[in-house]
């Protein structure tokens, strides 16, 4: 018959104590390398969809604009007004108007309403931002003159990125997004993605082209389109 093969009494069959510490280091290494670089892709991923959204939102604008003839929001007596708040909560903001259907009885027909073949974008909620931020305007409102130096938050892009004053022409109306809750790193991501090229160092990139950073108060100001 052939022998049984019997393991010593008192022999292990699994992992030793200072094996299990071996493999718990070796994990924990390994998830200090790769989390960076997941949460680095996580970041520019939403920070693309941010991107195509804006896209988005400045070809709806124009549309709007080659109808109605403005980019401020109409009033129900179908006269357009400056809109500084641009919360889509807000009925008579500009990204409510740019969501509203031609049918609905907030379109009264007086004035520019006529000229009104909306909705130019399906969908804008301030309090759902694409990809990144916590909240999101759109607002409409005069540009500062034309020169003047670009601020963190005033109403002025140096949108060639080649002195830190405004290209918009004086007394032009402005579109623009405002998104906030985003840190600098995020905005290097959006930066990167709309104004790459733009700006020798950090303090000119949040200061040049179309999008500025106020380190202030985790907030981009996103330039769309002007009148």
């Amino acid at each position: 018959m052939p022998k049984k093969l019997f393991r010593p009494l008192g022999h292990s069959q699994g992992f030793t104590l200072v094996e299990m510490i071996g493999v718990l280091a070796i994990i924990a290494i390994l998830i200090a390398l790769l989390l960076p670089k997941i949460f680095n892709l996580i970041a520019s991923s939403n920070a693309r969809s941010l991107a195509a959204a804006i896209r988005t939102y400045e070809i709806a604008i124009v549309k709007y604009y080659a109808d109605v003839g403005t980019v401020y929001p109409l009033n129900a007596a179908g006269v357009p007004g400056n809109e500084n708040g641009g919360n889509s909560a807000t009925v008579t903001s500009l990204p409510a108007r740019l969501t509203l259907d031609v049918s609905d009885p907030l379109n009264t027909g007086a004035n520019q309403w006529i000229r009104f073949r909306g909705p130019y974008l399906e969908k804008f909620n301030s309090n759902v931002p694409p990809g990144l931020g916590t909240i999101m305007y759109m607002p409409a409102t005069a540009a500062v003159a034309l020169g003047t130096a670009t601020t963190a938050t005033n109403i002025g892009w140096d949108l060639k990125g080649d002195d830190g004053n405004s290209d918009i022409p004086t007394g032009a109306r402005v579109a623009y997004l405002r998104v906030d809750g985003i840190s600098d790193t995020e905005f290097n991501e959006i930066d990167g993605v709309i104004d790459a090229g733009i700006g020798a160092n950090l303090a000119e990139r949040q200061l040049r082209g179309r999008v500025k950073y106020s380190a202030a108060n985790d907030r981009i100001y996103v330039y769309l389109v002007h009148q």
